[in-house]
């Protein structure tokens, strides 16, 4: 057994596109936009089509992987507040994000930008199930009431096979669940001329920056790219602390502070026949006892992801002790499920959620989630993070109102360097026991 800190693709870069070429001992290529956005997760991505569409000439630069870190590791649920909603109030987080689903569903149906029609979507509702406990029993009635799409009760005769011994009610719910290597894919699809595999090495985006901000790239480790730009959109994730301090944004002002909650992710994988496709949570109490999301490995097998309230209070456990808490789980909250079934194999992940901080709490207890996607500027330099990956159409639009208009000339800035890959899965990565 052991324990994988997902570290993404291997980094290869794909072949050039095109003729450019230049030794790392000549001066840097100078280029100008009116936005770089440094991160390429989902956040990063969906904002540069924003702001592609809104006219603005912009460009992203990624150091790694698409996806790598976060956002390939997010289990890929649209999902509408239901893990925040399980007293029967709809607090600040829920009612934020409750409206998010049916935007994504607009852009899966071709419907407005990003069209996002060759995302793979595993299901278009999860189930939603309890345990026999009193607690379970209350927060199943909790979810059903605060939540702005209500679930609907499965008579027992549509309950899928995997769920049909369990107690009260298994419910649907429109949440829909992507394969996030399809989407990050698809997002960088149409902007590809404009998206530059290059590490940050340095620049002049703090409070003695010009106008415009100086940000310096360095590509394939030798290559050297100068890059001028009005606006700069930081969207790395748990990267953002170190950029702005190579930056020196915030030097006077002070920086955002982030913070990071992390989680241990367990997952088991098998035959389909042994591990039928099952995406849902199963709610207790306040919380959700876990949160099943099914994949599919590049060997055919099928992967469960195993989250919620088993992945955060898995942190303190080693990768054994997690994988034991996970089949006792299983077994717990799905009856009948043999979870010592020796055609199914084990292992863990740890990642972290970088966001805006919100204090560490009291009492040793776990910072508390952002209400809503963070947005905050400083010396001229935005940094964001969308808080879940479902909301990053909204991350996006509150980045774009604080621009002016565009009017750019729809340039392509990066044709014919590299791009980066997408990263890859957690489940590929992982050493399985």
């Amino acid at each position: 057994m052991l324990e994988q800190r997902h570290r993404g693709s291997d980094g290869k870069d794909p072949p050039e596109s095109g003729n450019l070429s230049f030794m790392s001992s000549t001066p840097p290529r100078q280029l100008t936009l009116d936005v770089l956005i440094i991160g390429g997760g989902v956040a990063g991505l969906w904002t540069l089509d924003t702001l592609s569409a809104a006219g603005h000439d912009v460009g992203l630069v990624e150091a790694t992987a698409f996806g790598d870190g976060q956002t390939i590791c997010a289990q890929g649920i649209l999902h509408g507040g239901v893990k925040y909603s399980l007293n029967g109030l709809l607090d600040p987080g829920s009612r934020q994000i409750s409206s998010m689903p049916a935007r994504w569903a607009e852009s899966i149906d071709g419907d407005v930008r990003p069209a996002l029609g060759e995302v793979r979507v595993r299901t278009r509702a999860c189930h939603l199930w309890r345990t026999d406990s009193m607690k379970s029993i209350i927060s199943m009635a909790g979810a059903k009431l605060a939540l702005q799409v209500k679930p609907t009760t499965l008579a027992r005769e549509e309950r899928p096979a995997i769920l049909a011994g369990c107690p009260g009610d298994v419910a649907l719910l429109p949440e829909l669940v992507l394969e996030t290597p399809t989407l990050l894919e698809a997002l960088a699809a149409r902007h590809r001329d404009r998206i530059l595999k290059a590490t940050v090495v340095g620049g002049d985006a703090g409070p003695g920056a010009t106008e415009e901000k100086r940000i310096d790239v360095e590509i394939d480790g030798g290559r050297s790219l100068q890059i001028r730009a009005k606006h700069v959109v930081i969207t790395a994730g748990a990267g953002a602390r170190q950029l702005l301090d190579l930056l020196e944004v915030g030097r006077d002002t002070g920086q955002p502070e982030m913070q990071k909650r992390p989680l241990h992710m367990a997952m088991v994988k098998g035959p389909p026949d042994r591990l039928p496709e099952l995406n849902g949570h199963c709610v207790d109490g306040a919380a959700t006892r876990v949160t099943v999301t099914s994949s599919t490995a590049s060997d055919g097998a099928r992967v469960w992801q195993l989250g919620g309230e088993l992945s955060e209070t898995g942190c303190q456990r080693s990768c054994e002790e997690q994988i034991r808490a996970a089949r006792a789980c299983l077994a717990d909250v799905i009856p009948g499920f043999e979870a010592d079934d020796p055609a199914l194999l084990w292992a863990t992940y740890r990642v972290d959620r970088a966001e805006a901080a919100q204090g560490s709490g009291r009492n040793g207890r776990r910072a508390r989630r952002p209400d809503d996607t963070t947005v905050i500027s400083a010396d001229g330099v935005t940094v964001a993070w969308p808080t879940k990956m479902v909301l990053a159409p909204r991350c996006a639009d509150l980045i774009a109102e604080q621009l002016d208009p565009g009017a750019g000339t729809g340039t392509r800035p990066f044709a014919g360097l590299p791009v980066p890959e997408v990263a890859t899965p957690p489940w590929e990565t992982a050493t399985w026991s």
